[in-house]
Order: structure tokens, then C-alpha cells, then sequence
């Protein structure tokens, strides 16, 4: 018998959502330890991987919208990523009523270095498996997520949270 299965009914192991809910909430921990050590969370690493990829800065309010922050708490992460340096926050000149934000060069670096961080984590929850298995595992995984972010997108189904469509606001699920 597996170790999982001395801790978990082997029924309860036998639901996919549950497995990966439980292995999800472990290495969300995990992942949200090592972002507190660089004074971080799982939110202001979302806000810093946005900017990343983005050609022109976003206002503030479409930055909110990709990632599905209420816009009090992306007023609180964009303010103490700026107050760290990591990100600008300046007016739009084209509509004074709205913020643009961008990454800044400490911010690439901050970014570079959570994701390196991130990365050794990934090993270590996916440990068990090999090399090939990984590749295959993050790419259903890919495809799991995109299948129900549609759903959620559509309206069929809770877009985040804690499972009943509530986002508890302690970052990206």
C-alpha cells in the first residue's frame, strides 16, 4: 500500500479532482513559503509574470481583468511592488483617469529569480516521476486547465477559489 493511501481512503484517491486538489494545495504551500522569503506572493508573482509578457504596459484596470483581481487587492499588490521597485505605476497619457504599469529592471530580475525558485519546486513535487512522465503530466495538466478556464469563462463552472466560485483573494488558484 502507498503511503497516500495509509493517509487518504483509497476511495476518496480515487477521484482525480480530489488527488490533484490535495497535491495542488501542497505545493501551492510550498510555492507560497519560497514567495514569502523574497516578500512575496503568489498575487505579486501573477502581476510580475503578466508584465513579463506584455509588449506595451496594460492599464492597471486590464492588468486586473487578465488575472482576475478584485481591483482593491491589485491597488494593494501593484502598490507594494512599486514601493519595492519592481514595477512603475504612472499615469496613461492618453486618459489621465487611468494607471499603466510595467515591470521594471529590478522587477525582470526579482521575477527571474522567484521563477528559478519556482522551477527547483516543481522538481520536488514532481519528483516521482521521470523526466518523460513530467513532460507528459504539465502537458495534460495544460490542457485540464485550459478545458475548464473555457468553462469557467463561459459561466459553466467556479473560475477560481475555494471550489464554489468564492476567490478567498490569497492569489491565483
Amino acid at each position: 500500500m502507498d503511503r497516500a493511501a495509509r493517509r487518504t481512503p483509497p476511495r476518496m484517491l480515487g477521484v482525480t479532482t480530489y488527488a490533484l486538489a490535495r497535491a495542488g494545495r501542497l505545493g501551492r504551500a510550498r510555492m507560497a513559503r519560497m514567495m514569502g522569503e523574497h516578500g512575496l506572493g503568489l498575487w505579486h508573482f501573477a502581476v510580475l509574470s503578466a508584465l513579463d509578457d506584455t509588449v506595451e504596459p496594460p492599464s492597471q484596470r486590464d492588468l486586473g481583468a487578465r488575472l482576475g483581481i478584485d481591483p482593491s487587492d491589485l491597488v494593494d499588490v501593484v502598490g507594494s511592488l512599486a514601493e519595492r521597485g519592481l514595477l512603475r505605476r504612472d499615469r496613461d497619457p492618453s486618459d489621465r483617469r487611468r494607471y499603466v504599469v510595467a515591470l521594471t529592471a529590478e522587477g525582470r530580475t526579482e521575477l527571474e529569480a522567484v521563477t528559478g525558485r519556482a522551477a527547483d519546486l516543481d522538481g520536488e513535487l514532481l519528483a516521482a516521476l521521470d523526466p518523460s512522465e513530467r513532460a507528459v503530466f504539465a502537458d495534460m495538466l495544460r490542457r485540464v486547465l485550459d478545458h475548464q478556464e473555457d468553462l469557467a469563462a463561459r459561466g459553466d463552472g467556479p473560475n477560481r477559489g475555494d471550489g464554489q466560485g468564492h476567490d478567498r483573494g490569497d492569489g491565483p488558484a
